[in-house]
């Protein structure tokens, strides 16, 4: 077996070190994350929807610490379960692609894509500084579709690529 470019096993080991970091601050610090959480709901009281009305805030607020606790969970999860497989099937190209032109597309969109967890952080910051609603939509439109649609496409391309190839003359 051949090895992928260093720089896509960085990226992927990147991502799953982020994702088990991602992993300790949900466990270690969920206290810290509501907090904060909180303060920037606080500092953002237009955006969330905040009324003066203690039962409905308690609702949003709760609803905002549940979704940025969601995206860092979620982050968690996608880093360490899309980062391996990228990384492997990276290694497939490396090892069974001939042509470089399909091999930098295929390493192309398979670094791309394994950044796609990274769109679950964007979805927990997004919701603080814009809202739950419009922060979710602003995410999934700009980080989380783009990027899960290259992985996708890496993985595809593979297959296809792999499908295509002529077996060996023996």
């Amino acid at each position: 077996m051949r090895r992928p470019p260093l720089v896509v096993v960085l990226i992927a080991v990147l991502v799953m070190a982020l994702g088990e970091t991602a992993g300790a601050v949900m466990s270690q610090m969920r206290p810290q994350t509501e907090r904060y959480t909180l303060a920037r709901v606080a500092a953002n009281p237009g955006v969330h929807g905040l009324t003066g009305s203690a039962e409905y805030d308690d609702e949003v607020r709760a609803r905002a610490v549940f979704a940025v606790e969601a995206g860092l969970s979620f982050f968690h999860t996608h880093a360490e379960g899309l980062a391996p497989v990228m990384l492997v099937a990276a290694t497939l190209v490396a090892s069974l692609i001939g042509s470089r032109r399909i091999r930098a597309a295929l390493y192309t969109a398979m670094t791309l894509g394994v950044l796609f967890p990274l769109g679950y952080l964007a979805y927990a910051a997004a919701v603080l500084e814009l809202g739950r609603d419009d922060g979710a939509a602003f995410a999934e439109r700009w980080v989380l579709t783009p990027l899960g649609t290259l992985a996708i496409v890496g993985i595809l391309g593979l297959l296809v690529a792999l499908g295509t190839r002529r077996a060996p003359v023996t």
